[in-house]
This record gives structure tokens, sequence and C-alpha cells, in this order.
């Protein structure tokens, strides 16, 4: 019995460690990335939203605001919840589907629409119901 706590307690452990190898090992590939979740847009402040600038064209509802974030480019992905989608006015003009520009698990790979939206700031975003999605390139030099 105390030889099957012993394994058990070592499987774990590996198991463990292998996590946060993995862990580690995405994050020395993206030095620069940086993520943030916000309950609603009254957490979506310009001052914490710093990083990668505040989006003027998220609606008063945006819930379960996401983003991912290079602190050094300026380029950047998001998503958030929605029914009204997009702030009245805004994000009007057709545009093409946008490519990420930093991968993470959340962003949809097989769903994604025909066209997306241009919106204001250089991000491009596309809805999947009421879920939208969008992304921001690197600044032009």
């Amino acid at each position: 019995m105390k030889s099957a706590r012993i394994a058990l307690v070592a499987g774990a452990s590996t198991l463990l460690v292998a996590t946060l190898g993995g862990c580690a090992a995405f994050q020395s590939l993206t030095p620069n990335v940086a993520s943030d979740i916000f309950a609603s847009k009254t957490d979506f402040t310009p001052a914490a939203t710093a990083a990668f600038g505040s989006p003027i064209w998220l609606p008063d509802d945006a819930t379960t605001i996401r983003v991912d974030y290079d602190k050094n480019a300026g380029a950047a992905i998001l998503t958030y919840t929605s029914k009204k989608h997009f702030a009245p006015g805004t994000c009007t003009a057709s545009a093409p589907v946008p490519k990420p520009p930093i991968a993470d698990s959340w962003w949809p790979v097989d769903t994604v629409p025909a066209s997306a939206v241009s919106c204001p700031g250089g991000w491009s975003a596309f809805l999947l119901g009421d879920q939208v999605y969008a992304a921001k390139g690197k600044p032009a030099s």
C-alpha cells in the first residue's frame, strides 16, 4: 500500500513538473506577450489598456473581455461577448478577416467567417454569434 502511494505521488509530481515546464517553454517563445481578462467594459480603462490602446469601439454591454498583447510591438488580439457587438457608428467598413498576430487557444481556427469589419485604431473584427474577435497588427513604422 505504501509503494502505491509513493508511485501515485511520484506520478502526480512528474505531471506537475511537465505541465509547468510546458508553460515555461511557451512563455520563453513569446517573452513580450501578456494577457488580461476584464469582467466588463467598465474595467477596460485607458490605464489598464495602455500597452495595446483602448479600443473605443467596444460597446457598453461588452463582458468577459479577453486580450493578449505584445508589450513591445503593439500587436494584440481580443475577444468579448456582446449583444450590441460594436459601439454605434464604429466598425462599419468591410475588411478582410484578420490573421492573429499572437496565438492563443481561444482564437477560432475552423469557424472563421468569410469577412470582417475594420474598426478604429487599426483593429479588424468578426462575429461568431454574440462573440466578437478582433486583431490588431503592430503599428507601421
